[in-house]
């Protein structure tokens, strides 16, 4: 039988918008009953600061969100490392050579785009997502049925992913890009890992998701939802006052997202 080019053997773009949308799914669905489906530090921070979810829990979250994902990179690292040294030709490993396999494992933005394009792309996919994540979670709207919002974020992230994924790779989650970095330093690939494009690691992994999510949230609060645990629908009915916004804590919004 005449062999494939080995391209052919490979994912599609679809293919791998597909498999991303399954794992963000099913990782907020394996503790969606736990900690509400709080997998992301550009959720969980916005939540934090405009719906009262508690700082304490936040940061414990976010600790244990970018220790994940170091985990997950490592396996996957260890289960295809054979693969990828063919890939690579051998060590040492890079993250810019044209064989790096870097790429697999951290975002980084098309050599034509600037990074200010970069850092927008990553703003507004991300802001995309909290809006749809707090409208599949609101009650006041049209909720998903209990149990099943998962099934809504696996449409949003492969949406998210297909139109807007091509310039940055991604990134939506801050602990995603940065667990992974972590481990790819303990794996030899070098201080590129963390200096690439000027700190991109930083201005468009944590700066621009983080921003982007605040985004969300805040044009949600202002134009759609009508719940009295965010401050700024509080402040748009004249029954709070901004300097109060940071300083609470609401029991509702410790309950999570509604994942469960």
């Amino acid at each position: 039988m005449e062999d494939k080019p080995s391209h052919a053997l490979s994912g599609t773009y679809l293919s791998c918008r597909l498999t991303w949308a399954c794992g963000v799914a099913l990782g907020a669905w394996a503790c969606g009953g736990i900690s509400g489906g709080h997998i992301n530090p550009a959720v969980t921070i916005p939540m934090c600061i405009f719906r009262g979810f508690s700082w304490r829990k936040g940061c414990k979250y976010i600790v244990a969100q970018t220790l994940g994902c170091a985990l997950g990179a490592f396996v996957v690292y260890m289960l295809y490392r054979d693969s990828i040294l063919v890939y690579e030709g051998g060590l040492p490993h890079a993250v810019l050579e044209s064989h790096s396999t870097a790429g697999l494992f951290i975002t980084r933005p098309i050599p034509i785009i600037s990074l200010m394009r970069a850092y927008m792309t990553e703003l507004i996919a991300t802001a995309a997502l909290l809006f749809l994540v707090l409208a599949m979670s609101d009650h006041g709207n049209w909720s998903v049925p209990r149990g099943t919002m998962p099934v809504g974020l696996f449409f949003a992230i492969l949406a998210i992913g297909s139109s807007l994924g091509s310039n940055t790779g991604y990134a939506l989650n801050p602990a995603r890009d940065t667990g992974p970095r972590i481990v790819l330093t303990l794996l030899g690939y070098g201080s590129e890992v963390w200096t690439h494009d000027g700190a991109y690691w930083f201005f468009a992994g944590w700066v621009s998701t983080i921003a982007g999510g605040l985004l969300g949230v805040f044009l949600y609060d202002a134009f759609l939802y009508e719940g009295e645990d965010s401050w700024v629908y509080n402040i748009l009915m004249g029954q709070a006052q901004p300097i109060s916004c940071l300083l609470y804590t609401s029991d509702a919004a410790d309950e999570g997202l509604g994942v469960d």
